[in-house]
């Protein structure tokens, strides 16, 4: 049995290395004996897994695939070939705060391509769900044809003329909703649509929500991740760097190399809006690669 172990910051620098394979002759492997493993190979995992270089006890969060292992439970968990398992501190820094004003008050591009792999996060009855974004599009200005904001500020679009940090949310066909955030300077309407994350926290109630779908179809679409999360239009002007009920924390970087940019999906609008490459992707898998 093979299974493959993904560690996050400060923890790969202890090791040197971020990506793992472990193959095991046990079919019976379970997540303490994967910890174990790494312990007895990796002579810098233990003290970093303890948490002694950033002064907690036990800091990291375990998960296997999407689901996280309980503290206690890792010799309960059995593995199967072919599962991944992940080993992070809760968001990058250890802090589980949102992204400030300050990171969306940039050129909708650049803050589009610095969103994949960040966390997005709902918070319902103290009950935190989320998981790192994996695709996104950006829309700009109003010249922009594809965008809602082509013929100019009306009540539906109006939070993506306000500040910087807000959620701006629709509903389409009749049965979704959409989660933008809005971009830029108050005034200029710009926003990214969230199209997809890979969850990683509150996976059993997300499943739960989504009709008991699981895998890569959990959250990969924008009607799909605001079902998941209980967002809708009550959340419409949100502030989302106010640190409750939804907002984007650091989680972890992406690499270049693992990013895709195409042309908008199911868009209207000139040959323009129809091309421009604004829409990013990322497969997670690929970005430790």
């Amino acid at each position: 049995m093979q299974v493959t172990i993904r560690l996050g910051e400060p923890i790969t620098r202890a090791v040197g290395a971020l990506r793992i394979s472990l193959i095991f002759d046990d079919e019976q492997a379970t997540v303490a004996d994967v910890l174990q493993r790494l312990a007895s190979e990796y002579p810098g995992f233990e003290a970093a897994f303890r948490g002694d270089d950033i002064g907690h006890s036990n800091p990291y969060r375990v998960y296997v695939n999407a689901r996280q292992v309980a503290a206690g439970q890792e010799g309960q968990w059995l593995l199967t070939d072919g599962d991944k398992v992940y080993i992070f501190l809760p968001a990058a820094g250890g802090q589980d705060m949102p992204l400030p004003q300050a990171f969306y008050a940039r050129s909708t591009l650049v803050v589009a391509r610095d969103l994949l792999g960040r966390r997005l996060v709902r918070c319902i009855d103290s009950q935190r769900l989320g998981g790192r974004i994996t695709e996104v599009e950006a829309y700009i200005g109003e010249d922009d044809l594809a965008s809602h904001a082509a013929r100019g500020k009306t009540n539906r679009n109006r939070p993506m003329y306000g500040a910087a940090g807000l959620a701006y949310i629709y509903f389409i066909y009749g049965m979704y909703f959409c989660l933008n955030v809005v971009t830029e300077t108050e005034g200029f309407p710009s926003a990214i649509l969230i199209r997809g994350i890979e969850p990683d926290e509150g996976v059993d109630l997300i499943t739960v929500r989504r009709g008991g779908k699981g895998g890569r179809n959990l959250a990969n679409g924008p009607g799909k991740l605001c079902q998941a999360l209980d967002i809708d239009r009550a959340l419409n002007g949100h502030d989302l760097t106010a640190g409750r009920e939804l907002w984007i924390e650091a989680g972890e970087p992406v690499a270049d190399a693992a990013v895709s940019a195409t042309p908008r999906i199911n868009v209207r609008g000139d040959a323009r809006a129809l091309s421009l490459p604004w829409r990013l992707v990322t497969d997670l898998d690929a970005s430790v690669r």
